[in-house]
């Protein structure tokens, strides 16, 4: 294995991060916005758009390999491998960003319908040419646990801040900031700013980072890519938990919007609409980035494995205290504070939580390529790291899919925009279906919120739990196992290098 350095620098982790941030930017603008924009503002059918979504994975499932697999494929640059496809995808998926919240009209209900589902296959594909090879570049970057484990836990609490970011300036400045120009141009604006923000960041990232560790790389072929889960059991294993997990805790991070467009002083009287998100965002990602700045030095006293365990356990706890705490909730503006407080502190536990698994995940991920290359003498980087693309953008189509029959049982209203002459801006009415202005408060009632919660909150239960007896059964690629697997991997690197040096 030929290096060009042995040490992981802070200009390498800071720039790798910052890109991390924008590409989070891009995932959490369209996960946290997109279905509200489009069912609430856009008047779309909720329950038709989230299996649009689920439908649109098929694609993926097909398209996320082919992708990967032209990545691996390609010719080494001047700049490496990855980082041409990395700025590529990046400048794509911005331009797809800015169309997707685009408000068109048209008398044509279907032609919207199209627009909007194929604009989301597009940012789903383009996301990829950017996702696949970023993580992919990883193991050129980082060639230890150790290193793995230390940038690992900076990437993910950067892209975490980046989703934090764009949620909180979203929700307490852009919207609220252009809401008098209407709420479809808010959206519209809120989309370039992410956009520019992903793409911005990313190539500081391009620019701030080299392949710098030489491992082996392999060609592969269709074949390879359909037999890499009937053999790969370390892969099998890991897609199974991470997509089970994932659901769970998409369902309520990513729809945990609608419990804030529904719950304000004009409907349930829970909590206030101008500073409550904000709130819930600084509190509750407080707990996600603590676990991310000591996940190194954590690990170093707890074992991985037992701390990736632990993460079920919390999620579980924080999906039934944040379905509990909406019980305790009092109306009236004089609880808003305090309400939202107590929220946030439910939350807070769900993303130290989420904190813990990215980055578990993510080195997971990496020890499972490195697995390949023991077992069968193949990495196949870009392909496997594709899977974790697929498989998290699948387990954001499925919760969403679960929120928008939850929202449709629940029977939630529309929102509509029109420009009030009287008091000289656009103002929003709560509609019904068929578009006839109704009383927010009558219809928004204990009982359609108690769905909603239900839906959101206690429906991932069972998928976490399935997920970690999956985990314990079948992933064994930890600790001193995993430790001789390495340990015989740079015997071999260092093996061929030595015959090759030899031969020539």
């Amino acid at each position: 294995m030929k290096k060009k350095s042995d040490r992981l620098t802070v200009g390498e982790i800071s720039t790798y991060s910052l890109g991390a941030l924008g590409k989070e930017v891009s995932n959490n603008c369209i996960n946290t916005f997109f279905l509200v924009y489009l069912c609430v503002y856009m008047h779309l059918n909720p329950l038709y758009m989230s299996i649009a979504f689920v439908l649109a994975k098929v694609w993926d499932a097909v398209n996320d390999p082919m992708l990967a697999a032209l990545v691996n494929n390609s010719k080494k640059t001047k700049i490496g491998r990855y980082r041409p496809f990395i700025l590529l995808g990046s400048i794509l998926n911005g331009i797809v960003i800015v169309f997707m919240f685009y408000p068109l009209h048209t008398s044509a209900e279907g032609l919207r319908y199209l627009y909007y589902i194929v604009l989301y296959v597009l940012w789903g594909m383009s996301y990829t040419v950017l996702d696949v090879p970023f993580w992919a570049m990883l193991p050129t970057v980082a060639n230890t646990t150790d290193e793995r484990n230390k940038i690992s836990s900076f990437v993910k609490l950067v892209g975490g801040f980046g989703g934090f970011t764009i949620n909180t300036i979203g929700t307490s400045f852009v919207l609220p900031k252009f809401a008098a120009y209407g709420m479809e141009k808010a959206y519209f604006i809120l989309g370039i700013i992410a956009s520019v923000v992903m793409v911005l960041f990313v190539s500081v990232m391009v620019i701030g980072n080299s392949e710098k560790y030489e491992i082996p790389h392999n060609q592969v072929s269709l074949s390879y890519i359909l037999g890499l889960f009937k053999k790969n059991d370390q892969l099998r294993s890991y897609a199974i938990t991470f997509v089970l997990y994932n659901i769970g805790y998409f369902i309520a991070f990513n729809q945990i919007l609608y419990l804030f467009v529904y719950c304000y002083e004009n409907g349930a009287d829970f909590l206030a609409s101008n500073y409550s998100f904000t709130l819930f965002w600084i509190i509750a990602c407080t707990g996600q980035g603590l676990a991310m700045i000591f996940y190194t030095w954590i690990t170093r006293k707890i074992p991985r494995e037992k701390l990736y365990g632990a993460s079920y356990l919390f999620m579980t706890v924080s999906m039934v205290l944040l379905f509990l705490v909406f019980f305790f909730l009092k109306p009236g503006k004089e609880y808003h504070l305090l309400n939202s407080v107590f929220v946030s502190l439910a939350g807070s536990l769900m993303m130290l939580a989420a904190g813990i698994m990215q980055i578990g995940s993510t080195v997971m991920i990496a020890d499972v390529v490195d697995y390949g290359e023991w077992k069968y003498g193949e990495r196949g980087d870009t392909v496997i790291f594709s899977v974790q693309t697929l498989l998290m953008k699948f387990a954001g189509a499925v919760s969403s899919m679960i929120l928008g029959i939850g929202i449709s049982v629940a029977g939630l209203p529309n929102v509509r925009e029109y420009f009030n002459e009287n008091v000289g801006k656009t103002v929003q009415v709560f509609v019904d279906n068929a578009g006839n202005q109704i009383d927010a408060a009558a219809m928004i009632n204990g009982n359609s919120l108690t769905v909603l919660r239900v839906f959101m909150f206690l429906t991932p239960i069972p998928l976490l739990i399935a997920g970690y007896i999956t985990y314990k059964k079948k992933y064994w690629l930890y600790g001193e196992k995993y430790e001789n697997i390495k340990a015989e991997i740079d015997a071999r690197r260092k093996e061929a290098n030595s015959d090759g040096e030899r031969n020539g």
